[in-house]
């Protein structure tokens, strides 16, 4: 009898796992004049942190220097899956780079699969995939409902963040 129940349950216990996509994933978008921001994506749920390190209007959500937690919806996780499933972060460099001051930038930090990798974008010849995994994202953000929290978080695609242009 316990036999048969093991053998009952193992297809179970296995169509129910779920492989994870990735086992650290955190990104980091700034633009000149509305945002600059790490979020990091949960592996183990639907969870997202957030620390928005620059927002030019500190009267509303999301405020500057402030952490937040927020949750994705059923569809923004799958979303979220099958862009880290598509992308071959392995097949591009670490950098992608034009010079110029402003503008916008952005940085994927992925651990998957026995790959570590940072690729920093600031250019406007960045692989379409990777821009539009970053614009997705960039959505993503604003749709979500914030919690302030006063955790801290680490994000590994931070970098150094542009000055916000200077108002006189």
């Amino acid at each position: 009898m316990k036999i048969k129940l093991v053998i009952l349950l193992i297809p179970f216990l296995l169509m129910n796992c779920k492989k994870k996509e990735f086992d650290h994933f955190d990104f980091s978008y700034g633009n000149t004049f509305e945002t600059d921001f790490s979020i990091k994506f949960n592996t183990d749920n639907d969870s997202v942190f957030i620390r928005e390190h620059w927002s030019p209007n500190d009267f509303k959500a999301p405020l500057s220097k402030t952490n937040y937690i927020s949750q994705l919806n059923n569809l923004q996780k799958k979303e979220l899956d099958s862009f880290i499933k598509m992308i071959n972060f392995k097949a591009f460099d670490t950098l992608y780079l034009e010079n110029y001051e402003d503008g916008e930038y952005f940085s994927f930090f992925i651990e998957k699969d026995g790959l570590t990798k940072n690729v920093k974008v600031h250019s406007h010849s960045a692989p379409k995939s990777l821009r539009n995994f970053a614009y997705w994202i960039y959505t993503t953000k604003r749709s979500l409902k914030l919690i302030e929290t006063q955790r801290k978080f680490e994000f590994k695609s931070k970098a150094k963040e542009l000055e916000p242009p200077k108002i006189h």
